[in-house]
């Protein structure tokens, strides 16, 4: 009983230790990505300025000052250059901003209280990019994109189930394979190993194709 105590004690060191080295990565990054974005927009080199933006927006953990001053200066600079009259770069800033958000999204979407005003502003932007020329005015054009916009495509809930039970195979079958399939002088359990092999293969294929597929 102590033994199985002291491994669990270790799995769960060893889980933390990585989400640790995960999370610490996470900030690094969004740290860097959003100060090079802050420099290319100092120097007025917009389009590099949103692409490093999109960057630190992306790398998401929960309460990162990076994340959300990367969404401020996102919506901030596609406001300043709709008043200048360029609106493509605008529009790929507030691109920009939605795709980050929507890019983290997983049981619940990031800063999504933004979302309806962002993609008001947005559809308006889509719609006057549009041929003038088009039967529908502008204000239906607008509604249009906005409606689209709206729409959140949700995973297909089978799907993510087999994949998750995936998921729980391929992982399980490798920590089998080295309790049942080799013993403590590394020599082979053929029958342990080939039935924790296949188990293996069968999850990680299960894991790969229903992720694909959700």
């Amino acid at each position: 009983m102590r033994g199985m105590r002291g491994q669990v004690v270790v799995v769960l060191v060893g889980i933390a230790a990585a989400l640790a080295i995960i999370v610490g990565r996470l900030l690094v990054d969004g740290r860097s990505a959003y100060r090079s974005g802050v420099a290319a927009e100092e120097r007025g080199e917009v389009s590099e300025a949103i692409r490093f933006y999109l960057d630190a927006g992306r790398l998401y953990v929960p309460g990162s000052p990076y994340v959300r001053g990367a969404l401020d200066r996102l919506d901030a600079l596609g406001v300043a250059l709709v008043n200048k009259g360029d609106y493509a770069n605008a529009r790929a800033a507030f691109e920009a901003e939605r795709a980050a958000m929507l890019g983290t999204r997983s049981f619940y979407t990031p800063y999504a209280e933004r979302l309806p005003g962002l993609e008001r502003r947005l559809s308006r932007l889509l719609a006057a990019a549009e041929d003038r020329a088009s039967p529908a005015n502008f204000e239906e054009r607008a509604k249009w994109h906005a409606d689209r916009l709206a729409e959140r495509p949700q995973p297909k809930t089978l799907m993510v189930l087999l994949a998750l039970l995936g998921l729980a195979l391929w992982v399980g079958s490798a920590v089998a394979f080295f309790r049942k399939g080799v013993d403590r002088n590394l020599v082979l359990n053929r029958a342990s190993a080939v039935v924790t092999g296949t188990g293996f293969l069968v999850g990680l294929a299960l894991f790969l194709a229903c992720l694909r597929l959700a």
